[in-house]
């Protein structure tokens, strides 16, 4: 009825020699009671069980920090001399993190509930400073900071048969909630000793510098939060203001970005179906996220060049209604749209999509069509069928980049997404 687990690892990582650790250790604790077994409960509870976790992982920072080489440049073909001060001081990066779970079945097994809560901190994170050339450097590393994630994972299902016929559905719920509690402000740089004023950390524009969405991470913000700079010229009212004579517009550029949203997820849903009769099996998986911003540079460049959808219905239209009279379907996208990406502002879209995720069906053949001694299983799948929802001009689950979680939902001339269809066969003996 009691169950507890440790766990302990060290790691001997090549990346950190030349510093003070030769290794790193962390632990991890769990401890779970099954409640059935411990005391008698109500009679429609088939199963219970409560579990808590408390686990430390830790990793490297990235090589050749504590013994910086020559630096290759790519472009030039030439080496130079290294531009990060040496830092033999240097910790491994650690998250630590508490869960509490649980888990339940009723009505004889009809109905099970599993709930998760869980929050983790990150700290140890490498930040690069300014020197003073004199030190014959250009950047210095530090270790501080502090990320949080908090959130939950529901999972809620249902499984009966009446006579021939089962019904299997699933429907699960995730919310995760970021919040950067600390950049580097407070820390001590390792060259000066003066104390470090970081209030905010720029980590990567969204497409063309200047014109695409911006990255920013703000002490009480997030890891996704999105800014912008520019925005079109307006009035004293407020309203986009239209050259009376020549009927263009402009876009002003501000040295304060700013907010527009997150490219995170509110939350995510999922509720799978299957169904079976007698061999057949139907197979149904609707998927949902919610919230969040996604950014097309495409459709920037497509308005631009008048070679998009939403351009060639402005010019049927007559221009674009703005100020309770039209402009020119033209001046308007040539000011809101550029050739190597759209104004981040005009091309954010809500990231918010239903799909049918996956559909699935499946017919057991007859046994004794085989003398009894296979079982013989054929059918199809088709995965990403149908968007049944969606505002974005792409699939906004696709990415920009594998190597950055600060290049998703984004859309740069990319492959669409794919619809998948295949067969399956399987032969058991």
């Amino acid at each position: 009825m009691l169950y507890l687990t440790l766990t302990g690892r060290n790691d001997w990582d090549s990346k950190l020699a030349f510093s003070d650790n030769s290794s790193f250790f962390y632990p991890s604790v769990g401890l779970s009671a099954v409640l059935t077994e411990m005391f008698t409960l109500p009679e429609f509870v088939s199963f219970a069980k409560v579990r808590g976790s408390y686990t430390m992982v830790a990793s490297s920072f990235e090589r050749f920090l504590t013994n910086p080489g020559f630096e290759y440049n790519s472009q030039t073909h030439n080496w130079s001399n290294p531009t990060v001060y040496p830092a033999n001081n240097l910790k491994p990066e650690k998250t630590t993190s508490w869960e509490l779970g649980l888990n339940t079945k009723l009505w004889n097994n009809r109905i099970n509930l599993d709930v998760t809560f869980y929050q983790s901190n990150t700290k140890n994170q490498t930040f690069r400073v300014d020197i003073p050339s004199t030190s014959g450097y250009s950047k210095a590393i530090v270790q501080t900071g502090n990320v949080l994630n908090k959130g939950i994972e529901l999972a809620l299902g249902f499984d009966n048969s009446w006579g021939d016929f089962n019904w299997n559905t699933n429907f699960t719920y995730t919310l995760n909630k970021n919040i950067v509690k600390r950049l580097a402000s407070g820390a001590t740089n390792p060259v000066t000793g003066e104390p470090i004023k970081m209030d905010n950390l720029k980590v990567g524009w969204l497409g063309k510098e200047n014109v695409a969405p911006q990255v920013i991470l703000t002490e009480g913000g997030t890891m996704t939060d999105i800014y912008t700079y520019n925005h079109v010229k307006t009035d004293n009212n407020g309203n986009p203001f239209v050259d009376s004579q020549t009927g263009n517009m402009s876009i002003e550029t501000s040295e304060t970005p700013t907010k527009m949203g997150s490219l995170a997820p509110k939350y995510n849903l999922g509720w799978s179906n299957n169904f079976s009769y007698k061999g057949l099996n139907l197979g149904v998986v609707i998927s949902a996220r919610v919230g969040g911003l996604a950014y097309s540079a495409t459709q920037g460049i497509l308005d631009y060049y008048g070679a998009s959808k939403v351009t060639a219905e402005a010019r049927d239209d007559g221009g674009v209604w703005i100020n309770n009279g039209q402009v020119d379907a033209q001046k308007y996208y040539q000011t809101i749209g550029t050739g190597e990406g759209g104004y981040g502002r005009y091309y954010l879209y809500k990231a918010t999509n239903v799909r049918l995720q996956e559909l699935s069906l499946n017919y057991t053949l007859p046994k004794k069509w085989f003398n009894n001694i296979a079982s013989v299983t054929a059918g199809i799948v088709g995965r990403n069928l149908w968007m049944i929802y969606n505002k974005a001009p792409f699939d906004p689950e696709l990415s920009a980049s594998t190597s950055s979680n600060y290049y998703m939902n984004v859309d740069y001339f990319m492959q669409p997404s794919m619809r998948n269809i295949g067969f399956n066969l399987k032969v058991q003996f």
